[in-house]
């Protein structure tokens, strides 16, 4: 059993047993003065130090003081491509020059540059490039991620990827998720045929991800230049009768109708979001969608922010993720995601913390388990060497993070 004492600040985002807040809800973090928290695997007693029954101290094996410091609950990215192989910096490099992404993907670049490289790339490259990125994602504070395929796009490739997910789920120190994107993109092969495409992605690949038994999920690119709304809705009613839970990319290059295809097919998660109307809102709202904005890769693209405000005030359930991936947001720090939020996105400190611990489990279905700090929880936490929860956003673009603890254990 350990015991941090003497916390400047708990943030618990605490919720009651609720999955998720929303509107003005996300605002109140269950903020605790001058805090203790006891937990083994799981959190067993929260409250004021003055208020710590003898008997913890007494059967404590830690005690930790935590004065002038901030303890929240560890963030769960619910949104990430942390399998994959090969660099794709010299596309970055054209885009900042002024070339379009759609414009690249087009010349048979963006993610078909990484679908090369995976094709020719062993498990275990694939391992140790997710092995650097969850490590280093740690150790800025996440102790949930998800992680998704869709850099093969063939049967045999996607397996790999998935299976290089199932060694991370196995090596790693944290909870991950697997959701497999064979619907990424269309590869080249099948550039003539798209349909021929969606054809292999459900006959082929959503039987054999299903007897690999690694993802539990399954996601969809829905966008112009991808997947259209009937194909997708295909691949995931396909996806559904199998058993998969369902999320979707939508709404972020233009507005085909993927958020409200989200609503209506009940995915956990319509992602990206950023051309998504006042109507889609509601029916997202309605249909206990959460919203995962992904505030890096509207930075990296330079594309319109997602308007979170109008997302809260609406009562949807809004969740922050990385997006971490090779293209278009390589960066696996869910601290800067706060901070582009807070300054692009029109919310609050609270709001996104909320959004990028409780909401995010939310959206995995998983806020029974991580996402707060609550009797009974997974002992998921993250100290942070500052005075006040305000600082991980204010001061910004360095790692605040003192030590990170998973499932009662201290791996950072």
């Amino acid at each position: 059993m350990t015991i941090l004492t003497n916390i400047a600040q708990l943030v618990t985002v605490a919720s009651g047993g609720a999955p998720s807040k929303t509107g003005a809800a996300m605002r109140d973090l269950g903020v605790l003065d001058n805090a203790a928290i006891v937990f083994s695997d799981v959190i067993e007693w929260i409250g004021a130090v003055d208020d710590l029954p003898s008997v913890y101290m007494e059967q404590a094996n830690e005690v930790v003081d935590c004065r002038g410091q901030v303890v929240l609950p560890g963030f769960v990215d619910a949104h990430t491509h942390m399998v994959f192989a090969g660099s794709r910096a010299h596309e970055f490099a054209r885009r900042l020059s002024g070339v379009p992404y759609t414009e690249i993907a087009a010349e048979g670049g963006g993610i078909l540059t990484t679908v090369r490289a995976v094709r020719e790339a062993s498990v275990e490259e694939i391992v140790e490039i997710g092995e650097r990125l969850v490590q280093s994602a740690i150790e800025h504070g996440t102790t949930t991620i998800e992680i998704k395929s869709g850099y093969g796009l063939s049967t045999e490739s996607e397996l790999k990827l998935l299976a290089a997910a199932g060694a991370l789920q196995q090596e790693m120190p944290i909870d991950i998720a697997v959701t497999f994107l064979g619907a990424h993109a269309i590869p080249p092969e099948y550039a003539s045929q798209p349909e021929a495409y969606v054809d292999l992605v459900i006959e082929d690949m959503l039987p054999k991800v299903q007897e690999q038994g690694i993802a539990t999920a399954c996601d969809v690119f829905t966008d112009v230049g991808f997947f259209s709304r009937e194909q997708s809705e295909r691949i995931l009613k396909a996806a559904a009768d199998r058993g998969f839970a369902l999320h979707v990319h939508a709404d972020e290059i233009a507005n085909i109708g993927a958020s409200e295809m989200a609503a209506a097919v009940g995915a956990l998660s319509a992602d990206h979001l950023e051309y998504t109307t006042p109507e889609n809102m509601a029916a997202l709202r309605e249909a206990d969608v959460v919203g995962v904005l992904l505030p890096g890769t509207a930075y990296t693209l330079r594309l319109p922010y997602p308007d979170a405000r109008a997302m809260i005030d609406h009562g949807m359930v809004v969740a922050l993720a990385t997006d971490c991936n090779p293209g278009s947001c390589l960066s696996e720090n869910m601290q800067l995601m706060l901070s582009l939020a807070c300054a692009n996105m029109g919310m609050s400190i609270e709001e996104a913390i909320t959004a990028a611990t409780l909401h995010g489990a939310h959206a995995l279905r998983m806020s029974d388990r991580v996402g707060s700090l609550e009797v009974g929880k997974l002992a998921n936490l993250v100290i942070y060497d500052v005075p006040s929860y305000a600082d991980i956003v204010y001061h910004f673009g360095v790692n605040q993070v003192y030590s990170v603890w998973s499932h009662g254990v201290e791996i950072a």
